[in-house]
């Protein structure tokens, strides 16, 4: 009685206050067994009632009163004496008691039991392994020799033969069932309902074993002989290599110590523990100088992976920081729920006192299991399916305000992969970004578990296919949290001791030396350059495939690596070198289409830094082209991606770039490059504004300093601070910077627009007139027509001098004469419109049938 008093109150509960309580303190979860286990056996009950009943009727004790049958027998036929047609009576077609029992007999009952005596060992069995769940039972042997157990798993297998079965009798149902009612017999509708009722009783039994084999038993791994058997994923290969014994088996050990246990090496044997040797970093005098020691062992027996490097990141790559091997080696992910460890180093407690980090919840014991197995059969689009809409609902639902579970919790489930659990440790930290605000050592942690990661892609031989949004969201991810630890790293003022101490003793962690390195590393092993080449000479295919390798190679490095050019951009503009930022993204054809365009998040930060690139550098044309088309893109596809966890992301980007825009025609006023739909959202967005920008006033400044401030990125300053001298903050510093360079070039740009005004009203005008017009001499007007010249020509990345003005002119002698830039027709757009009009007609008039 207890558990249903608590079962009557938490139905009362709020929402939130349910949801706040652990799984096992829900009555529900508690009742939902014995009260399936009741109305299972009920149904059972019925069935065998229903399969009696119809029995009785068949074989009566007494013939002529079969139970149940009304006594209303068959009215005789009346013969036609003159000999009339038979088929004219009503009656002809009925049949007698005793020819309906036999066609239940021998037309309904025997094969229906025929087909149930094959499937009710399925149904026992799934009934049991559903019971038994998460414990894996040995009922799963019965279909341990099935096809689909030793590629799917046996619990999917028995579930999946359920639900057909369940579809089997559902049809029996329909079909037999209603053959009865046209008998016509008194002993018609009882035996139609007895085999109705049993049949949908069995369908009711089947299908409940199916749907509860899927959610109650999904956390059951296979085990059997054919379970065991890796069937897709080697993340990690050894090469092939000729060694000897012993320096193979020192490797070998050097490699799992190193690595740690995984079912993606072939390595499973007992080995000698007596020796061990672990690689480590030594931190040389100069504190960027890191050596790998022991990095031989890394790499497994390939140990070419150095030479494929180049030399320069070789020497500065960066790896864990020294003081995170003494508490990283040791287990695979630290403890989240230590708080005498946080407290120790000067850190709050977890963020809610009610997190428990060991407790796993069943949906999460489901979404690691099923998340591992897709990445071991390389099923992509079940991955992409499970990272992008399950791993969101369930932190929506369970982890809302918590992290989620450690990975020393859940590493148990997964065979305690190395390769996962780095995996699940960067979704784990990336959730921790979005929802909670990560402590200092967490950051630190974070900044490890991406150094392992990225160390296992560049030195190891990875075999295992990704989605493109989740390895976008690593590089993305990554760069966002180097931006907000320079951030958060460079508001000394109010920092505790205990903070400055980690900070200190932690001076490698998120090093820009460290993340641009990383980033390099990436694009020079992934060969992306080369692979972007040979494709525009027809060799190799990286766009037409998405990224993907449908050879059964991988296409982790080479994502990572084409991404990373993304990366490398975002962050040279963080640090305001656009130069570097836009040489990075040259192998990129950004006028094409190409796997950055694929995903939203990808796409919009590309062309957002590109532009912001672009309009720094006064290459306002190009920023003004690749605005438009983003904007116009985001204007057709936004309602696409309403339900995306990066919505509010996508919409604040977009009015960023409106603002960006308006800047950028305000200072180069090329409207005929901007299509009608962006300008008339532009104009309602920002038409009184760009008005008022162009009067060069001190409200006109006001406004640029807004809009730069409200659109542009977080700029960081990488350099640690000065421990030695007072603290204070100094994050805004980049900022203050980069806009006092703007304003700086907006104010030399104060009287161009006094001289784009005369030259659209004239053709030709002499340098006297315009000095006239302008109340200046003509020296000045010189030194103003060359600043002009000066602000509308930039320098593109291939070093030529490209115009951005919309209105040019030349002096000869003394006169000025005007050249309006007049822009390309492009004839492309229209034939190709005309193309698919002249399709759609062609279409039409095939469908006209001529008579």
């Amino acid at each position: 009685m207890a558990i249903i008093g608590d079962a009557l109150r938490q139905a009362f509960m709020q929402k939130h206050e349910y949801e706040s309580l652990r799984e096992e303190d829900r009555a529900w979860g508690k009742l939902q067994r014995p009260l399936l286990m009741a109305f299972m056996a009920a149904v059972c009950l019925v069935f065998l009632i229903c399969t009696i009943i119809s029995l009785n009727i068949v074989f009566p004790r007494n013939v002529a009163n079969r139970p149940f049958c009304s006594d209303r027998r068959l009215q005789p036929l009346s013969v036609d004496v003159n000999g009339g047609d038979p088929d004219l009576f009503p009656g002809a077609f009925y049949l007698t008691d005793q020819e309906t029992v036999d066609y239940y007999w021998m037309v309904v009952f025997i094969p229906s039991m025929i087909i149930f005596s094959v499937t009710v060992v399925y149904l026992i069995a799934g009934i049991i392994v559903a019971y038994s769940a998460p414990t894996r039972h040995g009922c799963l042997k019965v279909v341990e020799n099935n096809y689909c157990a030793s590629k799917r798993g046996g619990v999917r297998c028995l579930s999946i033969l359920n639900a057909v079965f369940a579809v089997v009798f559902g049809l029996l149902a329909l079909f037999l069932g209603s053959s009865l009612l046209t008998l016509g017999s008194s002993c018609s509708v009882p035996l139609f309902w007895c085999y109705e009722v049993a049949s949908w009783g069995l369908v009711t039994l089947y299908g409940g074993t199916a749907f509860f084999l899927r959610r109650k038993a999904a956390v059951i791994l296979d085990e059997g002989d054919f379970g065991g058997r890796n069937m897709g994923l080697e993340m990690l290969e050894a090469g092939d290599l000729e060694v000897t014994p012993e320096v193979e088996r020192r490797v070998n050990e050097g490699f799992r110590t190193w690595m740690g246990s995984s079912l993606l090496s072939s390595d499973e044997e007992d080995d000698p523990d007596n020796y061990q040797e672990v690689p480590h970093l030594t931190l040389n005098e100069n504190a960027n100088d890191w050596t790998w020691d022991g990095m031989w062992l890394a790499c497994g027996a390939n140990s070419n992976f150095i030479a494929d490097l180049p030399q320069n990141l070789i020497s500065t790559l960066p790896g864990r920081t020294m003081a995170a091997y003494e508490y990283d080696d040791a287990v695979v992910g630290y403890d989240e729920s230590s708080a005498t460890h946080r407290q120790s180093a000067g850190e709050p407690p977890a963020q809610d006192l009610g997190y428990d980090p060991n407790f796993v919840p069943d949906s999460v014991k489901s979404f690691v299991v099923h998340l591992y197995r897709h990445i071991r059969e390389k099923n992509v689009y079940e991955i992409h399916q499970m990272y992008e809409t399950s791993f969101q609902t369930l932190s929506e639902r369970l982890f809302k305000d918590t992290p989620w579970p450690s990975v020393d919790a859940v590493a148990n489930y997964v065979d305690n992969d190395h390769v996962f659990c780095l995996l699940y440790r960067e979704m784990w930290f990336r959730h921790l970004y979005a929802r909670l605000s990560p402590t200092l050592k967490q950051r630190i942690d974070s900044w490890d578990n991406y150094c392992s990661l990225f160390q296992v892609v560049l030195h190891g031989v990875v075999n295992m296919q990704l989605p493109n949004q989740w390895l976008w969201d690593m590089v993305d991810e990554f760069v966002y949290q180097f931006q907000s630890f320079c951030q958060y790293r460079a508001k000394m003022k109010n920092k505790t001791e205990q903070e400055i101490a980690l900070l200190r003793q932690y001076d490698q962690a998120w090093n820009v030396y460290g993340v641009l390195n990383y980033l390099e590393a990436l694009v020079e092993k992934s060969m992306i350059n080369q692979i972007l080449e040979n494709e525009k000479e027809g060799l190799e295919q990286f766009t037409a495939t998405d990224g993907y390798d449908y050879n059964g190679g991988s296409n982790v490095l080479k994502v990572l690596g084409y991404f990373s050019m993304v990366g490398l951009l975002r962050v040279h503009c963080l640090l305001g070198d656009y130069h570097s930022g836009l040489k990075c993204l040259l192998p990129i054809d950004i006028s094409q289409q190409g796997v950055y365009t694929i995903v939203i998040g990808s796409h919009i930060t590309t062309i957002y830094h590109f532009g912001f690139a672009n309009l720094m550098l006064r290459r306002y044309v190009d920023a003004i082209r690749e605005f438009n088309k983003i904007l116009l893109y985001i204007y057709k596809t936004k309602q696409y991606h309403q339900k995306s966890p990066q919505y509010e992301q996508i919409l604040k980007k977009n009015e960023q770039m409106y603002a960006l825009l308006a800047i950028c025609l305000s200072l180069c006023p090329q409207v005929k490059l901007v299509e009608e739909t962006v300008n008339s959202q532009l104009r309602e967005k920002y038409g009184e504004k760009m008005i008022r920008m162009q009067r060069y006033d001190d409200e006109a400044f006001a406004i640029y300093d807004e809009l730069f401030s409200y659109a542009c990125p977080k700029f960081i300053t990488p350099s640690p601070p000065s421990f030695e001298e007072p603290l204070v903050n100094y994050n805004q510093d980049a900022y203050r910077l980069q806009l006092k360079l703007f304003l700086y070039e907006v104010k030399q740009q104060q009287l161009l627009s006094g001289v784009r005004t005369f030259l659209k009203v004239y053709s030709t005008i002499s340098l006297g007139k315009l000095a006239n017009y302008m109340e200046v001499d003509e020296p000045t007007l010189r030194t103003i027509l060359m600043t002009y010249k000066h602000k509308t020509h930039a320098v593109d990345s291939d070093g030529k001098i490209i115009s951005n003005a919309d209105v040019d002119f030349y002096i000869d002698d003394d006169m000025i004469v005007v050249v309006e830039s007049k822009p390309t027709k492009q004839y492309g757009d229209y034939f190709l419109r005309q193309i698919a009009k002249l399709e759609g007609v062609i279409n039409d008039m095939d469908r006209i049938k001529l008579e």
